[in-house]
């Protein structure tokens, strides 16, 4: 992955300087504590400007629209989104400043507070990989009022950053000006040029040196790269602006991200939910035992004439019985019949933990399949909501409604059902009796609906082939050779009572082999 270098941030500012100079800022949003949305507005013209310290790929851009980026802002803002809205929405930015050599770009405001005193404010944003940050602080006195990530003594020993103590700049850098150096040091600094000179990444060195062919075209192009964008486009390999190429960079890392670390979070949940299914039907109970109590009940009745008080244990036919010597051996025949009903109880209350945690298995197996094959936030935050529903028990005030992928294929139109919440949204809501359903032969997947109009449509072999397919693609058997899927109309579809999402029987179903 390219990160963002100093260089690429230098083009960036130069580019985008006019339009932030003497903005306005409207509304600031965070979608989580390492994404700010800026609202900017200048000389008629609105932009989003987005700031991302993740470690792993911090950058700024100007985003056209949030749903690019897969943003979803939180009803609860965090803390130092609140203070950079009490302090600076509708400030005015009076300067943009970079700092030369660095990847902190830095705005100036000013702004007159509730008392009618002027504040002088700057918001820097230091776009510096595990260090990245974003810290407003005070012009005059240099104190940090807030900062999106604190730094306590504990983490680092050179640079603390909290509310409360002054800002200073990080450590500068032990690096030469390409410009300002002569050709011949350069020569003693070619081997690690990312590590003796300002601006160079290492992938960025590496693209420069492959397109050198000796020292001097390579000292050339270094000092070129630093003068013009030409050099630098080709690097990211992506057309228009600077801004253009950091937004369509970073938005598919950040939503491939975003994807992955709701993906994780999901998957624990229903793997914890699975490890105590799993311990659930792999619980031992001892059949052995329990049919012992009722066969040493029975001996004992039948042989009741050759047992005396005094015994503390008698064999019969083999059998070792342990024998209470204050009971009579009536009594003691009673107590290992109530041994033996206490533990036929309790098999059958484990027969029934044991099946319903077989449905559970079979639930949450679908919703793993499901998690595993969402291909956007909008459809894993429908798979949150029904393991908020179903799985955590805990239940929301509304639910919107889920959106369903349709296809339409020789006049027919075909729903697919990318999760349990969907599944049950097509049968539910989305259905008419004559609709035929589709769904893998013993193995989870999609629920696919054919729409016939209510039977106005005859369904033909190549619909019910393509709609078997379907299934086959969106399922665990994707790869398989081939695969049984079932098919029946949706009036033979049935949904019993206290079952999960998505969860039906069938009957008058047929199969075919994809």
């Amino acid at each position: 992955m390219k990160n963002l270098d100093s260089l690429t941030l230098k083009f960036f500012y130069e580019e985008n300087k006019d339009f932030l100079t003497n903005g306005t800022i409207q509304k600031i949003q965070m979608p989580s504590r390492k994404e700010i949305i800026l609202y900017i507005r200048n000389s008629g013209e609105n932009k989003k400007l987005y700031i991302n310290i993740n470690p792993k790929f911090p950058h700024i851009c100007f985003i056209k629209d949030k749903e690019d980026f897969s943003l979803k802002i939180p009803k609860t803002p965090p803390m130092f989104c609140m203070q950079l809205r009490k302090y600076l929405e509708g400030a005015k930015i009076i300067n943009a400043v970079l700092i030369e050599y660095e990847r902190i770009l830095e705005f100036h405001f000013s702004i007159t507070d509730e008392f009618g005193i002027l504040n002088n404010h700057v918001l820097s944003i230091e776009l510096m990989g595990k260090y990245s940050n974003v810290i407003l602080y005070n012009k005059k006195t240099n104190i940090i009022t807030g900062s999106a990530h604190n730094v306590s003594s504990d983490k680092s020993s050179i640079r603390e950053i909290y509310g409360g103590i002054k800002y200073i700049y990080p450590p500068k850098q032990n690096k030469k000006d390409i410009l300002k150096t002569p050709y011949g040091v350069f020569l003693n600094s070619k081997e690690n040029i990312s590590d003796e000179f300002y601006y160079f990444s290492k992938p960025f060195e590496k693209f420069i040196k492959e397109k050198s062919s000796n020292d001097d075209e390579l000292f050339y192009n270094l000092q070129n790269a630093v003068n013009k964008k030409d050099l630098l486009k080709e690097f990211w390999n992506i057309e228009g602006d600077f801004n253009a190429i950091i937004e369509n960079y970073y938005s598919k890392i950040v939503k491939d991200d975003s994807i992955l670390n709701k993906q994780n979070k999901l998957l624990k949940i229903i793997n914890s939910k699975l490890k105590k299914i799993n311990s659930t039907l792999n619980e031992p109970f001892d059949n052995e035992k329990f049919e012992k109590y009722k066969k040493s009940g029975d001996l004992i009745f039948q042989y009741i004439y050759l047992i005396d008080n005094s015994m503390d244990e008698i064999t019969l036919e083999d059998i070792k019985i342990p024998l209470d010597k204050s009971k009579t051996p009536a009594q003691n025949a009673q107590r290992y019949y109530k041994l033996y009903n206490k533990a036929k109880s309790a098999k059958l209350i484990k027969e029934k933990r044991i099946l319903e945690a077989k449905k559970e298995k079979e639930y949450s197996d679908e919703i793993l399949f499901s998690i595993k094959n969402a291909s956007n936030i909008k459809e894993l935050d429908e798979i949150e909501e029904e393991i908020d529903e179903y799985i955590l028990l805990n239940k929301k005030e509304k639910k919107n409604k889920p959106e369903i992928k349709s296809i339409n294929y020789k006049g027919f139109e075909i729903l697919i059902g990318k999760n349990n919440k969907q599944n049950d949204f097509i049968i539910k809501k989305l259905s008419t009796p004559e609709d035929i359903w589709f769904h893998a032969q013993n193995s989870p997947s999609s629920h696919i609906l054919v729409k016939t109009q209510n039977g106005r449509l005859k369904i033909t072999d190549d619909v019910i082939l393509y709609a078997a397919n379907l299934v086959k693609t969106n399922s665990p058997l994707k790869d398989a050779k081939k695969a049984g899927v079932i098919y029946t109309k949706r009036k033979y579809l049935k949904r019993p009572p206290d079952t999960p999402l998505g969860y039906v029987t069938y009957r008058e179903e047929k199969e075919v082999i994809v």
